[in-house]
């Protein structure tokens, strides 16, 4: 990992992830982050300070390391380069804000805040057989693992009304290598790069 000013950056292979903490105050730092003409409108419309932190902080990013390059937005709210020279995927919680970017045809990616609300839930996007790998121990830590990984792998997959206790499945070598794969893709298995970091699991295609 780099620290490089307020943003970490990971990578591996043909794939980069741009991470900044939510710093943001609309008030005195919203004209700091250069926006695009064409996306000056879609900055007002937004109705919330929330959204409009993140919508910034993206942009921020892409900036830093992408900069001249629009941001678009699919019919099923999937994030991409309007000249499509690389696939990109975002994610956030209300300290960081992620931006993953790869010469592949598909990333996703996402970071999630570990907390113990999370475990209860598992029943409803994990099937069974996921939920018997489980260590007893760390259950907050696991249970928002196999939800990041599930999230990027739906993300990555790219397609509506996806299941993620049926359509998405995770597996792993002893909590440490990880890989999904979607049903409704017949692409095989996809290697998943999971980090836990400052009270967050970060996980990511690769």
């Amino acid at each position: 990992m780099q620290f490089n000013e307020d943003i970490f950056t990971f990578s591996k292979k043909n794939t980069q992830i741009y991470i900044t903490t939510n710093w943001i105050n609309l008030s005195s730092d919203e004209s700091y982050i250069h926006l695009l003409e064409s996306e000056n409108k879609e900055y007002f419309s937004l109705k919330t300070d929330k959204r409009r932190k993140e919508f910034l902080l993206v942009r921020y990013l892409r900036n830093k390391f992408f900069p001249g390059k629009e941001i678009k937005y699919t019919s099923l709210g999937a994030p991409y380069f309007k000249d499509k020279s690389f696939s990109i995927s975002i994610s956030h919680t209300t300290t960081y804000i992620a931006l993953a970017v790869t010469t592949d045809e598909r990333i996703g990616i996402d970071i999630e805040l570990i907390q113990d609300k999370i475990i209860p839930l598992g029943q409803k996007f994990m099937h069974k057989n996921e939920i018997l790998t489980l260590e007893s121990i760390n259950e907050s830590i696991h249970y928002t693992q196999f939800w990041c990984a599930k999230e990027a792998l739906y993300k990555w997959t790219n397609i509506s009304g996806i299941s993620f206790q049926n359509d998405l499945s995770i597996f792993h070598e002893n909590m440490k290598n990880w890989y999904g794969i979607s049903n409704r893709i017949s692409e095989g298995i996809i290697p998943l790069e999971m980090i836990e970091f400052n009270n967050h699991i970060l996980c990511y295609t690769y």
